[in-house]
């Protein structure tokens, strides 16, 4: 199956480039593009590193392959670009693209030599009946909504959020308000839902199940997760430490999704310490609980001293 997703998914994504040294593959949240990673991408490289964000199949400047976004289909591509490269890189991802990181890992472990996802959406072993109503979502509704009618309304509001002083630097959330162009794209829309209706049906359990799949993970792994976190829920951090406990986790109680305002500098700064970390093969730190179910080790926000819950590497 995978061999067949890899043919599909033959072309190289879009890619753009950050600083020099060991590299780390990127990939952005569900509906963005690589350009989210430029702060990312400027930090990793003052820690000597080069970041390589792509665009995935769907997104950006990549064509989709066709048939559905499973997470097979969009990881595809990246085992290629990692096994094109002179060294083998870091992968990591925001959220879908947390998913897919994993993917990766998991596909092709010999390509890779580490993985942080980051608040990855993960299956869920409860809700499956309810899950399993996206079968009845079809991509192809995407180009019956009429978004193009009111493109003066959507490019209005992405330069509205575009320069609202919290979020004008945090590239992220500037590709973020940059969701309501790319959702003006009969294409992307259907990228859109068909990624998120695979990542619902996306099994938890069984032969193919992810949370089985991942106890055999076989390469470095971090665990990035935020507390302000409205979306993807700390339940997951809980199962992949029972899944996995010598796996490293990363809590950030100053960070939400990815509207961080000027938070977005603590998770780069944790970013660039972690994959040097994972190169070095040490992540430092004494385990504390936690109430979201896991053992975290303190680090501390860099931008506001008077947080009160420091930002914690788990090794859960």
């Amino acid at each position: 199956m995978v061999a067949g997703v890899a043919g599909r998914a033959a072309m190289m994504p879009f890619r753009r480039e950050w600083g020099t040294g060991p590299p780390v593959i990127a990939m952005h949240p569900l509906g963005l593009e690589s350009s989210a990673f430029e702060g990312v991408g400027q930090a990793l490289a003052r820690h000597g590193l080069r970041t390589i964000a792509v665009d995935l199949p769907g997104f950006g400047r990549t064509p989709a392959p066709g048939g559905p976004l499973t997470p097979a289909a969009l990881a595809a591509p990246i085992v290629a670009l990692a096994r094109s490269l002179d060294q083998r890189p870091v992968v990591l991802g925001i959220s879908l693209g947390g998913r897919i990181a994993l993917e990766a890992a998991l596909t092709a472990p010999d390509a890779f030599r580490a993985v942080v996802p980051i608040a990855p959406y993960l299956p869920w072993r409860r809700f499956r009946p309810l899950l399993e109503l996206m079968r009845f979502v079809d991509p192809r509704l995407a180009a019956a909504l009429p978004l193009e009618w009111v493109w003066p309304v959507l490019s209005w509001l992405a330069q509205t959020v575009e320069t609202i002083p919290a979020l004008r630097d945090d590239a992220v959330a500037r590709s973020g308000a940059r969701l309501v162009y790319y959702l003006s794209c009969p294409a992307t829309r259907a990228a859109f839902l068909s990624a998120g209706r695979e990542l619902a049906l996306d099994p938890a359990t069984g032969p193919d199940g992810f949370w089985p799949r991942l106890a055999g993970l076989a390469v470095p792994a971090a665990f990035v997760w935020c507390e302000q976190d409205q979306l993807v829920s700390l339940a997951f951090a809980r199962t992949v430490a029972r899944t996995r406990p010598d796996v490293a986790q990363l809590l950030l109680p100053c960070a939400g999704h990815w509207l961080n305002g000027p938070h977005h500098r603590c998770l780069a700064d944790a970013l660039g310490g972690i994959v040097t970390g994972l190169l070095a093969g040490r992540l430092p730190g004494t385990p504390a609980p936690h109430p979201g179910g896991a053992a975290f080790v303190a680090r501390a926000c860099v931008v506001d001293a008077r947080v009160d819950a420091p930002a914690v590497l788990v090794r859960a």
